[in-house]
């Protein structure tokens, strides 16, 4: 931007007129006139000018870096009487000790964690026929604050104890970078249970399957 200063000096004209007679005397008539005028302008004027440079960052990842599985809860429904009566066993969790963890140190190839589990088995041998487990609605949190990465899914699958996995925790390709967390509440972990147990104490083994390959 040019910025121009301007300055008009005041033009002025000023005239004298003197005039003396005396008999026989030459006539005498003099005028003088003094004419001056002035104008000046001053400017001043700066150029801009640009120039772009760079700066650049270099970001690496071991070759041989790999998406991890770092924690995945345990979970316990307590001590209950025995599903027996008129209504349906319905529980909910009394703990659940770890989050769902899965670190990503740069793999763009997106990653899922699937599910299955064992039939609720007491060490007599019985189980829980008909037992249904579900994890409920998992809360999904980066481990750092503002992480750009798309947010992986967290999925609710029932888990009725057979051989089938079911997907429960997923991020796209380039998405899930970072460490990433699925919190299970324990009053949205839930086991249903048929009428028509017998008393034990019945554990599932839950297995956790990470691969990378988006879901």
């Amino acid at each position: 931007m040019t910025r121009r200063l301007k300055v008009s000096l005041l033009s002025s004209l000023a005239i004298l007129g003197l005039g003396i007679g005396f008999a026989g005397a030459l006539p005498a008539a003099a005028a003088t006139t003094d004419t001056s005028s002035s104008s000046g302008s001053s400017s001043s004027s700066s150029a801009t000018t640009t120039e772009n440079t760079t700066t650049s960052a270099d970001f690496t990842m071991d070759p041989n870096a790999a998406v991890s599985l770092d924690s995945a809860p345990n979970i316990s429904f307590g001590s209950n009487p025995a599903p027996n009566g008129k209504v349906n066993g319905n529980y909910f969790s009394t703990t659940v000790d770890n989050p769902l963890e899965v670190s990503n140190p740069g793999v763009a190839t997106g990653w899922s964690v699937q599910l299955k589990n064992t039939p609720f088995t007491d060490t007599a041998g019985d189980t829980l026929s008909g037992a249904v487990l579900s994890l409920g609605d998992a809360s999904v949190d980066a481990a750092n604050e503002g992480n750009p990465s798309a947010t992986p899914i967290a999925t609710i699958s029932p888990l009725e104890g057979g051989s089938i996995n079911q997907l429960v925790f997923a991020a796209e390709a380039k998405g899930g970078l970072g460490v990433w967390d699925a919190s299970y509440a324990p009053a949205k972990v839930n086991l249903t249970v048929p009428a028509g147990q017998l008393p034990g104490d019945y554990t599932s083994t839950l297995t956790w399957q990470l691969s990378e390959t988006p879901q």
